[in-house]
């Protein structure tokens, strides 16, 4: 795709672009139903997910008989709470959490999973990272989509990956103020699990089964013999595999999230094989390292492991997914790679234009219903909003694997996504992301 020809109509389109984003970007308390949650209101959402998820959600059938943890408080950056956070506790050990929202205008549970809850994570790293860390002196923080941190003070976190960022002034999430009061309704008139919403016992959960998994957290990988290193002094492409790279050690969640994608498509048997095997680190870290160079992911100081989004006026996501195949052959002939390669790609942004670092982007529930159901992980680039405190400009963005949906035919209530932090599915509220967040669909090609 030539997207630098498209760049003439920019001007012409800037006002209607701007003006059509302007709908989603705040969020507003729903009439009549703003306000605060209450831990003990938050309890009472927690419990009933249980059941509901036990019911309707496949390999969730341990949670019917399950108990809750204390609620652990994030807030938002003015102090404001924002989640109440339990681990669900199945004979009496961790197997997972529940993410429940302390504010009327956000919809009553915002993710849930089977993975670590993220405050015991935030809590272990911070304790390795933060001299004198300590859980009433440091405040968790969460404004939207995986965006949990540990507050540092002056304008900036810790966030779940270890690295320091700078924390927004403000939130503003893509949320339905309509379908937040009719959830919220339901849960208050005590009409049972059936009538709550997104609780529907008619609901679908659709996902692509044994699409590969990644993580881009290096500190977690490397430790139990999967990652690899960074720092190193050698060159492009002598580092592609296990390898240490000559870049950071984190290889930046953009080619993670996109060689999980690839690698379905190519050889999902090497996964299916069994994580922890020599084959699937040496595989994973190839396409990784190749991506990382592919998509021109940035390795200065500011900007470890960040990559442009689409429509950049150089190297960035789109153009990187779209070349990785000559860039894999190209090293299959030199000896560097062995496996076959079977496809070419074709990256789609559901941005205007193409341009979406220019713009951002939309996501249409359409559109991820029909790429999972055409069994095609889509990578989705999160947006979590806002400007910095520090002043140092937008907040920085995340991306993630989408494997499939919790909804019906034609709406999706929660996202099922690779999150880049453990090995488990996450379930993420719809809308609860910046008003820029969008898919860029992978399409494989036969070679």
């Amino acid at each position: 795709m030539n997207r630098l020809s498209t760049r003439m109509l920019v001007v012409f389109f800037a006002v209607l672009v701007l003006s059509s984003f302007a709908g989603a970007l705040s969020l507003v308390p729903p009439k009549g139903h703003g306000g605060s949650v209450t831990p003990a209101e938050a309890i009472s959402v927690a419990q009933m997910y249980l059941q509901w998820a036990s019911s309707n959600i496949p390999n969730f059938e341990d949670w019917k008989n399950a108990k809750l943890s204390r609620p652990v408080a994030y807030y938002f950056p003015n102090g404001t709470r924002s989640a109440y956070e339990f681990t669900v506790l199945v004979n009496g050990k961790p197997d997972g959490f529940i993410l429940v929202a302390a504010q009327r205008y956000m919809p009553p549970v915002l993710e849930f999973g089977k993975g670590e809850a993220p405050s015991r994570r935030l809590g272990r790293i911070g304790t390795a990272r933060i001299k004198g860390f300590l859980r009433e002196r440091h405040k968790l923080l969460y404004y939207g989509a995986l965006s949990y941190s540990v507050e540092l003070g002056n304008g900036k976190a810790m966030d779940i990956y270890g690295r320091q960022v700078p924390v927004p002034k403000t939130t503003k999430l893509a949320l339905s103020p309509r379908q937040v009061a009719s959830a919220w309704r339901a849960f208050d008139t005590d009409t049972g699990i059936s009538d709550v919403g997104v609780l529907s016992t008619s609901t679908l959960t659709k996902v692509i089964p044994n699409v590969p998994v990644w993580t881009e957290d290096s500190y977690w990988t490397y430790t139990r013999g999967v990652g690899d290193l960074g720092g190193a002094s050698t060159s492009y492409p002598n580092n592609v595999g296990p390898k240490a790279d000559p870049w950071n050690i984190w290889d930046g969640c953009t080619p993670i999230a996109a060689a999980q994608i690839i690698a379905y498509h190519e050889h999902p048997e090497i996964y299916e094989n069994g994580y922890y095997t020599q084959e699937y680190k040496e595989y994973m870290t190839s396409l990784v390292d190749i991506l990382h160079h592919t998509m021109g992911t940035f390795d200065t100081k500011d900007k470890k492991g960040w990559t442009w989004w689409c429509g950049y006026p150089g190297s960035d996501a789109c153009d990187g997914i779209e070349s990785f195949a000559s860039e894999y052959q190209r090293l299959k002939d030199q000896g560097i790679v062995s496996w076959s390669l079977k496809n070419n790609y074709d990256a789609q942004p559901t941005c205007t234009l193409g341009l979406c670092w220019e713009f951002g982007g939309y996501i249409n529930e359409d559109d991820v219903i029909e790429e999972v159901n055409s069994y095609r992980p889509a990578l989705l680039q999160l947006h979590n909003g806002g400007s910095a405190a520090d002043g140092q400009g937008p907040y920085g963005d995340h991306s993630v694997v989408i494997t499939g949906y919790v909804g019906n035919s034609n709406t999706v209530d929660y996202l099922v996504i690779h999150s880049g932090w453990d090995m488990y599915d996450h379930y993420l509220t719809w809308g609860n992301w910046g008003s820029h967040t969008h898919l860029v669909k992978i399409i494989p090609e036969k070679r």
